[in-house]
C-alpha cells in the first residue's frame, strides 16, 4: 500500500506540472466533467460514480467503486475569435492629417491541448473506500497573432492608430489623434504628454502578439465512508495548482497601478487549498448525491499584481450541486445534475470591466500622466476585471450497459455564458461564451479487469458583440467588441481494476 501511495503522489506532482501548459474553457473556465465515463454522460455523475475519478465530482460516491485505477488524457480543441473595431474613435485632421482607429479581428492560434488526468481507488474494507484523483480543473487560453510575423496583437492594432502625436512629438509631429485632440481642445501641455507618448511607442509589450494562458489543476486525496446500506458520506482535501501568463498587453500598463507587473513576465505559478464534501443516498433503482467544494484559496500571482485585483490575487472559485440517478432498467441508467460556480466570488475574475467612460478617462489618464482620471485602475481591489458572474450548470445523461463487454453514453450540459455582453472588451482575452455542449461516449471492457473508455464532446459556437459608446465630453467616440467560440474535444482512458 506504502508503494502504491507514493506512486500515486509523484504521478500527482507529474500531473499538475503536465497541467501548467494547458489551459480551456466550458462551463465558463471549468471543464464539464472528471474521467471519460463522466464526461461521456455530460457531467453527470453527482449520483453515478462509474470509475477512480469518481471522488472529483462526489467523495461519496467513491464507496461503489472499489479497487481500480483510471488513467486518461483529452484531446481539446477551441476555436476562438476575437474582434475590436475602433474605428468609431476617429479624430478630425487638427493639423497633421485624421486619425482613426482600426477594425482588427483575429482567430487564437493556439488550438489543441493535451489534458491528463487520472484516479486511484482502493476498497479499505466494506465500509471505507480511499483514493486519490488528479484533475484539469480548467482555464482560459488565447494567442492571438504571430511574434515573427509582427502582427496579431488585437488591442494594439485596434487602439493604438487614434492615439496620435502632440506638435512637438518627436515621432511623427502633430497635432493629430488623441494626443492632438488634447493638446489643441483641452489645453494639456505638449510637454505633458510627450513621455507618455514615447512610453507607449517604444513599448516592446504592445507588440507583436496577445494572449494569456492559465490552467488550473486539482489533486484530492479522498475517503468515502458506507454508513449504511443507504447512505454514504466523503471528504477530500483539495490541493490546488496553477499556472498564468499574460503577453501583448502593454497598451494596458497605463491602466494599471503596477505598471511593471501587468504583462510579458513569463509563468507564474502558485499552489492553494481547499476542501470537498459529498453525499450519496442508494434506494434499490434510485440515486441521489450532494456535493461541495470551497473556495479554493491560492497565493498570488505576484508577477501579475498590476493585471488581477487584489494585486494579483485569483483564487479558485467555489462550486456546490446536486444531482439524481435512476435505473430505469438493469442496462439503463438515467443521470441528471444540477450545480452552482461562484465566479462572482472571485474579484480578479468578477470585478466589471471599463465602461466606455471608464476606458476614455483612463485612456486619457495614461497619456497625460494623471492617474486620478483612472477610476478602477488593474491590480486594485476595484480594479478592472471580467465582469463574470455565478453560473447555474444543468447537466442530462444516460448509460446503457449493452452487454459484458460495450457500454454506450450521451448527454447535454447547458449553462449560460458567465459575462454580460458589455463584458465583451477584455473577455477577448477569455471568450468563455459557449452554452450548450453534446457528448457521446463508450467503453469496451475486453475482460472482467481492464476497460477502454472513449468520450466526444462538441460545444456549439456561440458569439456575443457589444459597442461601447461615450458619454459626455466623450461623445460621439465609441468601439465594438465581439468574442466568438466552439470546442470539439476526445478524451481516451484506461481502467484497470485490481
Amino acid at each position: 500500500m506504502k508503494g502504491i501511495l507514493k506512486r500515486t503522489m509523484t504521478s500527482a506532482a507529474v500531473a499538475a506540472l503536465l497541467a501548467s501548459p494547458l489551459a480551456h474553457a466550458t462551463n465558463g473556465y471549468f471543464k464539464i466533467g472528471n474521467g471519460t465515463k463522466n464526461k461521456g454522460m455530460a457531467g453527470a455523475g453527482i449520483a453515478f460514480g462509474q470509475d477512480a475519478l469518481a471522488g472529483a465530482t462526489n467523495p461519496a460516491a467513491l464507496v461503489d467503486i472499489g479497487s481500480r485505477f483510471d488513467a486518461g488524457i483529452e484531446l481539446f480543441k477551441p476555436k476562438r475569435k476575437g474582434q475590436v473595431d475602433a474605428t468609431g474613435m476617429a479624430v478630425p485632421d487638427l493639423g497633421a492629417g485624421p486619425r482613426q482607429g482600426v477594425n482588427s479581428s483575429e482567430k487564437s492560434r493556439s488550438n489543441s491541448f493535451l489534458i491528463p488526468s487520472f484516479g486511484v481507488s482502493k476498497a479499505w474494507n466494506d465500509r471505507i473506500t480511499i483514493g486519490l484523483s488528479v484533475t484539469g480543473n480548467g482555464g482560459m487560453n488565447t494567442r492571438y497573432g504571430d511574434a515573427n510575423a509582427g502582427n496579431g496583437n488585437i488591442f494594439t492594432d485596434a487602439f493604438a492608430p487614434v492615439v496620435g502625436d502632440t506638435s512637438s512629438s518627436s515621432f511623427q509631429p502633430g497635432p493629430s489623434g488623441f494626443a492632438g485632440f488634447l493638446e489643441m481642445v483641452g489645453g494639456v501641455p505638449a510637454a505633458a504628454m510627450d513621455p507618455n507618448l514615447a512610453s507607449l511607442y517604444m513599448n516592446q509589450n504592445n507588440t507583436p502578439a496577445l494572449g494569456v494562458n492559465l490552467a488550473q489543476a486539482l489533486i484530492a486525496p479522498t475517503i468515502a465512508f458506507r454508513i449504511n446500506e443507504h447512505h454514504s458520506v466523503g471528504f477530500a482535501p483539495v490541493i490546488g495548482f496553477q499556472s498564468f501568463r499574460a503577453y501583448g498587453l502593454g497598451l494596458f500598463q497605463g491602466f494599471s497601478s503596477r505598471p511593471d507587473k501587468v504583462t510579458n513576465n513569463g509563468n507564474d505559478t502558485s499552489w492553494g487549498v481547499g476542501a470537498r464534501i459529498g453525499y450519496q443516498g442508494d434506494f434499490g433503482r434510485f440515486s441521489f448525491g450532494l456535493s461541495g467544494t470551497s473556495k479554493i484559496y491560492m497565493d498570488k500571482f505576484d508577477d501579475y499584481a498590476g493585471l488581477f485585483a487584489e494585486k494579483g490575487d485569483f483564487d479558485i472559485p467555489a462550486n456546490f450541486g446536486g444531482g439524481i440517478a435512476f435505473r430505469m432498467t438493469p442496462k439503463l441508467t438515467i443521470a441528471a445534475d444540477i450545480s452552482r460556480i461562484l465566479y462572482g466570488d472571485v474579484k480578479s475574475i468578477a470585478n466589471k470591466g471599463p465602461t466606455a467612460d471608464e476606458f476614455f478617462s483612463a485612456f486619457t489618464g495614461a497619456l497625460v500622466g494623471d492617474p486620478s482620471l483612472n477610476a478602477r485602475p488593474l491590480g486594485t481591489n476595484n480594479g478592472y476585471g471580467f465582469g463574470w458572474d455565478d453560473v447555474t450548470v444543468y447537466k442530462i445523461g444516460v448509460n446503457y450497459d449493452y452487454n459484458s463487454q460495450w457500454t454506450f453514453r450521451a448527454g447535454f450540459n447547458y449553462a449560460e455564458m458567465p459575462y454580460d455582453k458589455d463584458q465583451a472588451l477584455f473577455n477577448v482575452l477569455a471568450p468563455a461564451v459557449v452554452e450548450k455542449h453534446a457528448t457521446l461516449g463508450f467503453t469496451y471492457s475486453p475482460d472482467k479487469n481492464a476497460e477502454l473508455s472513449v468520450a466526444y464532446m462538441h460545444a456549439f459556437t456561440n458569439d456575443v458583440e457589444y459597442t461601447y459608446n461615450g458619454t459626455g465630453q466623450y461623445t460621439g467616440f465609441s468601439y465594438t467588441a465581439k468574442n466568438r467560440m466552439y470546442q470539439n474535444s476526445v478524451e481516451v482512458s484506461y481502467g484497470w481494476k485490481f
